[in-house]
C-alpha cells in the first residue's frame, strides 16, 4: 500500500510505463461510471499536474473542446488546431488579506485560468470519452464534471448536482495505484509535471514554463531546475563510475 512518508524520498516522477498501468487499472473498475471517470481523473492530473482540489472542483462547463485558427505544437512536436481546454480555479491564489492596523480582508475569489490541450495528445481520448459518456449516461447536464458516486446497500449513487472533493481525488489514486502494486500519490503528478516541462526546456524559459504549467511561485520553479540539475550530474558520475 501507497505511503506517501515513506516514498516520497524514493520517488520524484511517475513513467509513462507506470502511468499506463494505472490507467488500465482504473478502467477495470466493475461499475461503468467509475470506470469512464477514473481513468479521466487521471488523464487530467497527468497532463496538467494541477492540484488536487482544483481538479475536483471543475465543473461540466469548464471543461470543453475548441477549434483555434492558430495551430499550436503539443509536447511531441505535433501540429494541432483541435484543443480540450480546461478551466481551472487556482485556490490557492485566493487568500485573506491581514491590514497593518489588523483588519482582515476577505479573501478574494480565486484567479481562474484556461488550460489548452491539443487533441493529438492521446491522454486527452479518457477525458473526451468520459464526457461524451455523460451525455449519452445521463438525460440532464450534471453541474460539475466529477459525477459524485456514492454506494448504498450495495448499489452506487449518481449524484449530478453534487461534486467530488480532493479527499476523492486521493481516494481514487490510492485505490487504484494499490491496485497496480504501483507507488504514487497525487502530489507526484505535479512533481512529474513540472519536471517534464524542465526536460524539455532546462533554460531560463523553463523556469517560467513550469510556474505557468503547475502554477507555481518562481523560487518553487527554481527549485526543479535545481532538481533536474542535480539528477543530470548524477547521472553523469554514475556514469563515469566515480559513484557506485
Amino acid at each position: 500500500m501507497t505511503n506517501v512518508d515513506e516514498d516520497r524520498d524514493r520517488k520524484d516522477v511517475l513513467s509513462d510505463e507506470e502511468f499506463n498501468v494505472l490507467l488500465a487499472q482504473a478502467r477495470g473498475n466493475e461499475d461503468k461510471v467509475l470506470a469512464n471517470r477514473n481513468p479521466a481523473i487521471l488523464c487530467v492530473l497527468r497532463l496538467t499536474g494541477k492540484r488536487r482540489e482544483e481538479v475536483a472542483a471543475l465543473k461540466f462547463s469548464d471543461v470543453w473542446l475548441e477549434k483555434n485558427d492558430i495551430p499550436g505544437i503539443n509536447d511531441r512536436g505535433q501540429i494541432s488546431t483541435q484543443f480540450l481546454n480546461i478551466n481551472f480555479m487556482l485556490l490557492k491564489k485566493s487568500h485573506h488579506k491581514k491590514l497593518p492596523d489588523g483588519t482582515v480582508l476577505p479573501a478574494s475569489p480565486p484567479p481562474e485560468r484556461v488550460r489548452p490541450i491539443p487533441l493529438e495528445d492521446p491522454l486527452t481520448k479518457p477525458i473526451v470519452d468520459y464526457m461524451n459518456f455523460l451525455k449519452n449516461r445521463f438525460d440532464e447536464t450534471p453541474k460539475f464534471f466529477w459525477v459524485n458516486v456514492r454506494p448504498c446497500f450495495g448499489h452506487n449513487i449518481y449524484q449530478l448536482d453534487k461534486g467530488i472533493t480532493g479527499r476523492t481525488i486521493y481516494n481514487v489514486v490510492r485505490d487504484t495505484a494499490d491496485g497496480a502494486r504501483i507507488v504514487v500519490w497525487p502530489h507526484l503528478f505535479r512533481e512529474t509535471a513540472g519536471a517534464e516541462e524542465v526536460k524539455q526546456d532546462p533554460s531560463l524559459y523553463g523556469v517560467f514554463k513550469v510556474a505557468n504549467r503547475i502554477d507555481v511561485t518562481e523560487r518553487t520553479a527554481w527549485n526543479y531546475m535545481r532538481r533536474h540539475a542535480m539528477n543530470v550530474i548524477r547521472r553523469d558520475y554514475e556514469k563515469s563510475g566515480r559513484v557506485e
